[in-house]
């Protein structure tokens, strides 16, 4: 037979070892050279077949049995469960689903094209959203190859979200990622990168990207960073643009993420949506004209549109109060002194030019401890007097001053007695020699890159979850001081308040009287340094004994999860003191009290802690407290911007009866603000302003530009479509979903041996062949989410994942059967998997059934309930192989090229492909009797 084949390029061949191959070039000496799976082989000609297509394939194996009708099934079901149109409300994530992400989520992945910007308020969730939109995807078999470009800052948190959550294996490209560039060009091995945009902006990795395949799905987040300005006739396209502007079109799926996308100016959010759709609007009076256009890229969802599954309000209310009050005398005198060490600090800096910039980072990370806590930053002195006490010896040492090396040594002793709080004994001065050890150590081996750490670490976008490193880089940064700082600090911790703290005592007594009201409520304490994390705990601790104290610290995301769940046990801690570490990734809906020991500069993050406890499933009114000393830098500014911000609210009305500013105002405001006001600068200004004259000029004109830049933003935004529960209504019943997940997976673990059953407490129990139990879990979400390590069913599921991978490569082979019905006209029922693409290359699929009798004429009751016929008695089947590739060129394949048109499932301009997934003769008794008694 391999003989007689014609071979010229370009036909498919078929070889016993090598499988699936095509002909490359015919040869004359009885060889051919062909290349398979396995490269470009080779092979004689004798041993070479006509590979059969994948239809022949099916079309050539019809049998009627009983294994036969289950494998048809299973295959069927596995193509379209991912399909389902609530897809996304079937994720085995353990997280809250809102109805306003679900709705999101499917139309954003049944979009051709997808390229969108969403622009949900903060809190709304786009992380989540983003992530549903990934699953989903994957799971339609739509997302090989995706990239996540985000702020360096937040690197780590979509790590940590798109893979322990959501399970998307996605590695982190970078120099301190899973994944660089040294040897290859990375973004062609790896498929699923996160990086941060100031890694990927230069031009040498731009390069690398175009020259690696497309991606499937490009995300940029906090997309507002993505600026292009006009500057006269020509426009100023910064490194973050022209990356985007270069990925856009090395990439099938374009998605933007940002709660303020647009800053009050035209141009630049035009310039955005150019990144979309470059045709939607030619010029930016079009797009104002023409607003209502913007609803076909933009999505805009508000706390005010989101609500829960059964209409009722997603957020309860809350309560926000400042509590002022002045520092003491002591205080004071302390205070003081530390302003004229940070001023004169500052000074120096600006006097050393670029030589001075490490300085002014190192002030600036003091600066901050010292809003913190007295007890944080006279910690940070001690430590930085001791480690400049070493610095000094070992230069004294170098020096060959053997005495006053000596001597410092003696000082540092005493000081690591005092501030390790070691015995005055044989033991206690072994530890202080280590100690003394190990910080000689540490400031030897101090960081090469000191100045970089510094700027990092003083750095006020996405690092306040930083601060305990930079607590330490304040202490250990020796190679950066001013002239005799350490007898400075020694002078200014001399001055130090014996008496407690009065922010504390003013802790203290809120805590008192909240435990009288209610003796098991719980609070959560936030703190931004670990310095004054620890006294808080130590006077909590002192002063209410038995009243338990959980301290959320930095770290790993395990060890903030472990601190949770002590805190939310009913018989756990009453309070739960939190660094900057727990102000993303945790939940304490639970809680309804929270106190903001200090403050953040940048007032948006003040709203991410406060959304610890005001989130999805908060009960009752959330209550907040701030403590402010009215009489610090921080303390006036924060109250001068809390006066601005209510004035503006009254005169918009959109204040309580209360007197508090409504929290969609707050929150659009601040966000404008934050892209406007550098706090660092301002705070650091605002020493050498006593009166804070230029700083209230600055911050009036700051929030007047936000107020106006909001209500530019609402104008623009007020033809969008807003969310309706309405939309949500389709997807709402999950029941008849979740069931036939639940089926397919029984049925399809049921064919290796099996047993899927329900167990005596309502979970699902998974047994081998041996009856040894190798999963549980629950298709109940609220319960899997209460519970710890317990799985939820769901299309991602690890079984469910496997299964349905395993049953869409069913060999075609398989995928051929026949049944007998009672009454009827005999008939052949054939199901496609359908693939749309439009010219831009965007896909969509579908699972189509098609029923005709054997005339070709459709078959109605066939087709509207197609999947029963699988249930039918399995029978011979009653056409040849001639006949059934006769039937399907003239009668299935025309019929599927009329009902695509019928449906308008085919775009202008574009294409599609169907595969043959399924072929069932549906024979009539008679008909069949007749056959099987020739």
């Amino acid at each position: 037979m391999g003989e007689t084949l014609e071979m010229t390029p370009g036909v498919r061949v078929s070889h016993a070892e090598l499988g699936e191959g095509v002909v490359l070039e015919a040869s004359r000496d009885g060889y051919v050279r062909a290349f398979f799976g396995a490269g470009e082989r080779r092979v004689p000609l004798a041993a070479l077949r006509p590979a059969l297509s994948r239809a022949d394939r099916i079309l050539a194996n019809v049998a009627g049995t009983p294994e036969r009708l289950r494998t048809i099934r299973l295959t069927l079901q596995a193509h379209m469960l991912p399909l389902m149109e609530g897809a996304a409300a079937l994720t085995s994530a353990r997280i809250d689903l809102l109805p306003h992400q679900v709705v999101l989520t499917h139309r954003v992945a049944t979009a051709s094209p997808r390229r969108f910007l969403i622009a949900d308020e903060v809190g709304l969730g786009k992380t989540v959203e983003t992530a549903l939109i990934l699953r989903e995807l994957a799971s339609r078999g739509e997302l090989e190859r995706a990239l996540m470009v985000v702020p360096a800052g937040l690197v780590n948190n979509w790590h940590r979200e798109l893979n322990e959550v959501f399970g998307l294996d996605f590695e982190v490209f970078g120099s301190e990622g899973d994944v660089t560039d040294r040897k290859t060009n990375a973004f062609a091995k790896h498929h699923r990168l996160i990086a941060s945009i100031d890694t990927l902006k230069r031009p040498a990795r731009v390069k690398r990207l175009l020259e690696a395949p497309r991606w499937d799905l490009v995300v940029f987040d906090e997309a507002h960073h993505l600026t292009a300005v006009q500057e006269g006739k020509r426009v100023r396209r910064t490194e973050n643009y022209k990356l985007a502007e270069a990925l856009k079109d090395h990439a099938r799926d374009l998605l933007l993420l940002s709660a303020t996308p647009h800053q009050g100016h035209h141009f630049p959010f035009w310039m955005l949506i150019q990144l979309l759709n470059p045709t939607l609007f030619r010029s930016v009076d079009e797009m104002v004209t023409q607003r209502h256009r913007l609803s076909t890229v933009v999505f805009r969802r508000t706390k005010a549109d989101a609500c829960r599954p059964d209409g009722s309000p997603l957020f309860a209310r809350r309560w926000v109060h400042t509590e002022s009050f002045v520092m003491s005398d002591a205080e004071r005198k302390f205070y003081e002194a530390l302003q004229r060490f940070l001023q004169d600090g500052f000074d120096l800096a600006k006097r050393q030019g670029g030589k001075g910039r490490a300085l002014g980072f190192l002030m600036a990370i003091f600066q901050k401890i010292a809003a913190s806590s007295f007890a944080a930053v006279r910690r940070t002195l001690r430590r930085r007097m001791l480690a400049l006490t070493i610095h000094e010896a070992v230069l004294r040492d170098r020096a060959l001053d053997i005495d006053g090396r000596d001597s410092l040594y003696g000082e540092a002793r005493a000081l690591i007695h005092e501030e390790y709080g070691l015995p005055q004994d044989p033991v206690g001065r072994g530890q202080v020699d280590q100690v003394l050890a190990d910080l000689k150590l540490r400031l030897v081996r101090r960081l090469d890159n000191e100045e970089e750490a510094l700027a990092e670490a003083s750095d006020p976008y996405g690092n306040e979850a930083a601060a305990q490193s930079a607590e330490d880089l304040a202490s250990l940064a020796v190679s950066v001081h001013l002239p005799e700082e350490r007898l400075r600090i020694a002078e200014m911790l001399a001055t130090f308040p014996a008496a407690r703290e009065t922010k504390i005592a003013k802790l203290l007594a809120g805590l008192g009287v909240l435990w009288r009201q209610n003796p098991q409520e719980k609070v959560v304490i936030f703190a931004t340094y670990l310095g004054t994390v620890e006294q808080i705990a130590r006077d909590i601790e002192a002063e209410y004994p038995g009243q338990g104290v959980a301290v959320l610290r930095g770290g790993d995301h395990g060890a903030k999860l472990a601190a949770e769940r002590r805190f939310r046990q009913k018989d756990g801690p009453r309070v739960l003191v939190c660094t900057a570490a727990g102000r993303e990734g945790i939940n304490l809906q639970f809680a309804r009290v929270l106190f903001n020991f200090d403050l953040p500069w940048n007032p948006m993050d003040v709203e991410q802690r406060i959304g610890r406890i005001h989130r999805y499933g908060q009960r009752d009114t959330a209550q907040v407290y701030n403590l402010i000393l009215s009489d610090t830098i921080e303390g006036r500014i924060f109250l001068m911007l809390d006066q601005k911000l209510t004035e503006i609210a009254r005169a918009l009305g959109k204040v309580d009866e209360a007197g508090n500013v409504a929290e969609d105002l707050r929150a659009q405001v601040l966000g404008q603000l934050s892209e406007r006001l550098n706090y660092d600068r301002l705070y650091q200004a605002a020493l050498s302003d006593p009166e804070l004259r230029r700083t209230k000029v600055e911050l009036d004109a700051a929030l007047a530009n936000a107020s106006e830049a909001r209500e530019v933003v609402f104008e623009l935004f007020q033809d969008l479509d807003g969310f309706s529960l309405e939309d949500y209504r389709p997807f709402s019943d999950l029941a008849g979903s979740v069931g036939r997940i639940h089926d397919f997976l029984a049925a399809a673990l049921a064919e290796q041996g099996w047993t899927l059953r329900k167990a005596a407490d309502g979970l699902f129990e998974v047994t081998d062949q041996a009856a040894t139990t190798v999963a549980r879990f629950t298709d109940d979400r609220e319960r899997a989410m209460a519970t710890d390590g317990l799985g939820l069913l769901g299309l991602d599921h690890p079984l469910v994942a496997s299964q349905l991978t395993k049953w869409r490569s069913t060999p075609p082979e398989r995928l051929g059967s026949s049944v007998r019905q009672a009454g009827g006209d005999a008939a052949v029922l054939c199901w496609w998997l359908f693939e749309a693409s439009t010219a831009q290359g965007d896909r969509k699929s579908q699972v189509l059934a098609l029923a005709m009798g054997l005339s070709g004429g459709r078959s109605a009751p066939l087709e509207r309930l197609p999947e029963r016929m699988l249930d039918r008695p399995p029978a011979d089947g009653f056409l040849d192989l001639a006949e059934r590739r006769r039937f399907l060129a003239e009668f299935a394949e025309p019929a599927l090229q009329r009902e695509v048109q019928h449906r308008g499932l085919l775009a202008a301009g574009g294409s599609f492909s169907a595969e043959l997934l399924g072929w069932l003769e549906v024979g009539a008794d008679d008909l069949l009797g007749e056959n099987q008694a020739g």
